[in-house]
């Protein structure tokens, strides 16, 4: 099936009249009915139902016209975002991005992408992953960089990886930490889920959380002055006063995982596309 096709039986659908359709495709109505047989033999089915003198589309028939249209404004889609990336680079961003990473690593690539694509505005906002997502998928942001890919079916990209860390003041006695004050960063529903494997795998009483925090720098500032321990992951090199342990779940070692998900068919391809190029994929 290709483009002509498709155009076929969606302007048969279009006016339910092969007189009609063929002069609208300015061709005649018999080299119309030929094609449409072809389409029929290629596909093994029938466009149409038995119903006296009038054009009635089968249950295939009405299937297939409707994909038509699916395909015609697909490929017109497509064509005009290989017209929009031969032409400057301009228009606006928007990004969701879960707030460590932007935070820690967002601001360098940004600076890049200013740089290489000064034509195009960044529109940015930071949260949970969840929040990101959430956005992402009623198209209230063009891209999202979360911690969970989300099962996401459209373009995705791993695009970095950090480890986890038990960091503290002085060094613990594991097995008194369900005893010891927690600072508990707010890291979303997936991270905390991660950290929960780590510590059911090693603990059967809860953790005891003193203080629970939305940032990175408050948590570890929070550490630093001996008020208790953390989970963090390596957004950033850990201060040489702090004492800190990989974490590790059956011999593995626990990671956090950033990933960038964005539409591929999104009319905004023109200024999502270059963003996502500035990451390796690492995957």
């Amino acid at each position: 099936m290709n483009e002509k096709d498709w155009l076929i039986i969606h302007t048969v659908w279009q006016y339910q009249n092969i007189t009609r359709a063929a002069e609208q495709l300015f061709t005649s109505q018999p080299a119309l009915s030929y094609r449409l047989k072809q389409i029929e033999r290629k596909l093994g089915i029938a466009l149409f139902a038995e119903s006296g003198r009038s054009l009635s589309f089968s249950a295939q028939g009405r299937y297939l016209a409707q994909h038509a249209q699916k395909m015609l404004h697909e490929s017109q889609q497509l064509r005009e975002t290989l017209r929009s990336l031969n032409q400057p680079r301009q228009g606006e961003l928007r990004l969701g991005v879960t707030s460590n990473y932007a935070a820690y690593r967002l601001p360098e690539i940004l600076a890049r992408f200013s740089e290489q694509h000064s034509g195009i505005r960044v529109n940015l906002v930071s949260g949970l992953s969840e929040e990101m997502h959430q956005k992402l998928q009623r198209d209230e942001i063009h891209a999202a960089l979360v911690k969970d890919d989300y099962h996401w079916r459209d373009g995705k990209r791993l695009v970095d990886i950090d480890d986890y860390w038990l960091v503290s003041l002085h060094p613990i006695d594991l097995r008194l930490l369900p005893q010891l004050p927690q600072i508990r960063i707010n890291h979303g529903g997936h991270i905390t889920h991660q950290i929960e494997r780590w510590w059911n795998a090693n603990y059967q009483l809860a953790p005891r959380v003193a203080m629970q925090v939305d940032k990175l720098e408050v948590c570890l500032a929070m550490v630093e002055r001996g008020l208790g321990y953390a989970i963090v992951s390596s957004y950033q090199p850990l201060s040489d006063r702090l004492w800190s342990m990989p974490l590790q779940v059956a011999g593995e070692a626990l990671k956090s995982r950033t990933w960038l998900l964005w539409r591929h068919a999104s009319r905004e391809a023109s200024v999502i596309l270059p963003f996502v190029e500035m990451f390796a994929d690492l995957s």
